[in-house]
Order: structure tokens, then sequence, then C-alpha cells
């Protein structure tokens, strides 16, 4: 049975590595609004993958297969929903006129940006260690977990603050990347923590 002082350790370090990659780069200047919000939905794609691997390795530590199969089923179709309207809005709409950009977002796109990759292998290792070490009762990830809730004020904020950092906005033009993505992280980091919290009460 995996520590629970271990578990909620590992969450928050996985958090602790994502922000600071994520720090680095903003300082960087390879860090787009999609970017950040393609990042995110990796990591609930991520989660949901385990969740299923967990139904089908695990299901004796399942309290109620059907409900946890169908949150399974509901957040795939969701999470493919987003990705079309990330990669067609985020990755090429709000960015239409400045190739570099949207060469930067497919590049992210297609795991060609070193920090991207980074922060997606922090996530894959803690849902390796959690899926290998965890022996308790499992709750699949739902439509209003933590991380969907994240995604959907995500996608609305970034419509919004797309026109806050235009060019045209001077004042804003030397700092876009702070203004674009650090109220991205600070939800991430917000809900995940209550999430985390959460869920070592319910443990």
């Amino acid at each position: 049975m995996v520590n629970k002082k271990h578990k909620i350790l590992g969450e928050y370090l996985s958090l602790i590595v994502m922000t600071c990659i994520t720090i680095m780069a903003i300082y960087s200047k390879q860090i787009t609004v999609f970017y950040i919000i393609y990042l995110f939905w990796c990591d609930e794609f991520l989660k949901t993958i385990f969740d299923g691997f967990r139904y089908r390795f695990k299901k004796e530590q399942i309290q109620n297969p059907t409900n946890y199969i169908l949150n399974i089923k509901n957040r795939f179709f969701m999470l493919l929903i987003y990705l079309v309207f990330i990669i067609v809005c985020f990755g090429l709409i709000l960015d239409w006129n400045n190739t570099d950009l949207i060469l930067g977002n497919f590049e992210v796109f297609f795991f060609k940006n070193t920090l991207f990759n980074i922060s997606l292998i922090t996530f894959l290792l803690r849902e390796i260690y959690l899926y290998k070490n965890n022996q308790l009762i499992l709750n699949s990830h739902h439509l209003l977990s933590s991380g969907i809730i994240t995604l959907h004020i995500s996608l609305i904020l970034g419509i919004m603050l797309s026109f806050l950092i235009k060019k045209e906005f001077v004042v804003f033009e030397n700092y876009a990347a702070v203004f674009a993505i650090i109220p991205f992280l600070l939800l991430k980091l917000y809900f995940e923590i209550q999430e985390i919290k959460y869920n070592s009460k319910e443990a």
C-alpha cells in the first residue's frame, strides 16, 4: 500500500517541477497560451489513460466498476472535443498572423519542445508511481475533477487574455508571456492543491 505521505509528496513534487519548468519556459520565451493549455490537456489525458489501466488490471479495487468506466468514457469524449478546440483556436487562429508562434505551437504538439516534454515526463512518472503503489479503493477522475475545471476556465480565460496581449497594447508587450501564462499556472496550482488535500482526507 502506498504510504499516504509519500503519495502526497509525489503529487506536490510533480506540481513543483511543472511550475519550475513553466517559469523556465517563460524566461526563455519558449511558451505560448497553446503550450500551457495543451500541457494541462495532456495531464488530464494521462490521468484518464491510467484510470483505464486500473479498470483493466485492478478491477478488484474498484468499488463501482460501472460508474468508473462511464467516467473514463465521458472524459475521453470531452477531452477529444477540447483537443480539437485547442488546436484550432489556440494553435492556429489566435496566432494566425505570427508564423513563428504557429510553428512553435506545432513543435509543442509534436513533442519537439524540450521543456514541454520534461513536464510531460514528470506527469507520466507521477502516474506510474501512483498506479504501481496504490492499493486503496480506486476512484476515477470525473468530469468535475480539478483538472477538467482548470481546462474549462483556461479555455475561456485564454480567449479573453488573447485580446490583452496583442502588440497594440504596448504596455503589455514586453511582459506578454507573463501576463498570458501566470494566470493559467495559478489556476492549475490552486485546483490541483485543493484536489490533493481532498483526496488525502478521503484516503
